[in-house]
């Protein structure tokens, strides 16, 4: 028979349903959704997930929460409570904080507090990459010198083993001819208040007109209010199964986030042969290599030279089987399973 896991999220995002198929394997997965749409309704939230906890504590051996925050703090409690082993997957907004564009956890007292003490009371943090722990952050200076849960947690004990994220790359390749000149990004909350910078949309808008030949589509920017230039194509947001064939199509990957964790979204756009051009933040420069083009800083001029040079690459095909490779032989969904089942059921 199957032990019992409490499963805590914020929505089934790809990651999240990775890796309840990967816990479904060895657990009973129980899980719990916390809806953060809507800050009002956080309180009834609240409730429900303390009414959750008090019907499956009892019988559960371990509880996983993906990402800490708000939703993380009652189950860490109650792990402390009843004598259960914890696990926080950390993913990315967990671990940083803007105050240029309000964004992170640790930009708020209330999440700051929410986010610290799961991480400190935790058994085990299990970051999605090295980066998020701590590093130095020189990609743009309006914001802290350095980024990760170690920094803004200076006396944090807790045992931290770093886990990458992974892919099936039977799910996203290369079937169809590329488009000339043409670049993707995919972005979630794009019309939000940090969205639009934190993805770096406002780069891709900036310099989209000096490149007429080449073609920006951005899945998920209909939300945007901003005017598009004309060779900025937004799209709505696609369901998953639409998702590789767009991908398939595209030449580049453009990634200019001033944050990011472990993207999924350029794991799979180089999975389907797009080369990569990425802001030198979080996982990313290492995810990328030499497989595709790094900008290092925040700057439209830097930039500009970056995508002549990707541009003008006549050999762009060879660099896309590259960047594919790059994620087939490192990042692979069986490593992330075999590596998240074995922290786990040490715990135990």
């Amino acid at each position: 028979m199957k032990q019992k896991l409490l499963y805590f999220h914020a929505g089934r995002s790809s990651f999240v349903i990775k890796d309840i198929e990967i816990l479904q394997e060895k657990y009973h997965v129980k899980e719990f959704f916390f809806d953060t749409t809507n800050k009002s309704n956080y309180i009834f939230q609240f409730i429900k997930q303390k009414l959750f906890l008090l019907g499956n504590i009892f019988g559960a051996k371990l509880i996983v929460c993906q990402f800490a925050g708000h939703y993380s703090f009652l189950p860490i409690l109650f792990a402390k409570m009843f004598f259960k082993r914890s696990a926080i997957v950390a993913g990315g907004t967990d671990c940083v904080a803007f105050p240029s564009i309000n964004y992170g956890n640790f930009n708020t007292s209330s999440m700051r507090f929410t986010t610290s003490f799961s991480f400190k009371n935790c058994d085990l943090i299990l970051p999605v990459h090295q980066m998020l722990v701590e590093y130095d952050y020189t990609y743009q200076s309006n914001d802290h010198p350095k980024q990760g849960f170690k920094y803004f947690i200076k006396d944090l004990k807790t045992k931290v083993e770093v886990i990458h994220n992974g892919y099936d790359s039977k799910k996203w390749f290369c079937n169809s001819e590329k488009e000339k000149n043409s670049f993707i990004t995919i972005g979630a909350g794009l019309g939000s208040r940090f969205g639009f910078s934190l993805k770096g949309i406002d780069m891709i808008f900036a310099i989209a007109p000096k490149f007429p030949e080449a073609t920006f589509y951005i899945v998920g920017g209909s939300s945007i209010k901003t005017i598009a230039p004309a060779n900025v194509k937004l799209l709505e947001n696609m369901p998953n199964n639409q998702i590789p064939p767009l991908l398939s199509k595209m030449q580049f990957y453009l990634q200019l986030s001033l944050s990011e964790g472990f993207p999924n979204a350029l794991s799979e756009g180089m999975l389907c042969e797009c080369v990569p051009v990425v802001s030198a933040v979080g996982g990313m420069p290492d995810i990328v290599n030499d497989c595709g083009y790094i900008l290092k800083h925040k700057d439209e001029n830097e930039l500009q030279t970056l995508i002549n040079e990707a541009l003008n690459n006549s050999d762009v095909s060879t660099l896309g089987k590259k960047a594919r490779k790059r994620i087939e032989e490192n990042y692979t969904f069986e490593k992330r399973k075999n590596q998240l089942l074995s922290e786990l059921q040490k715990l135990m």
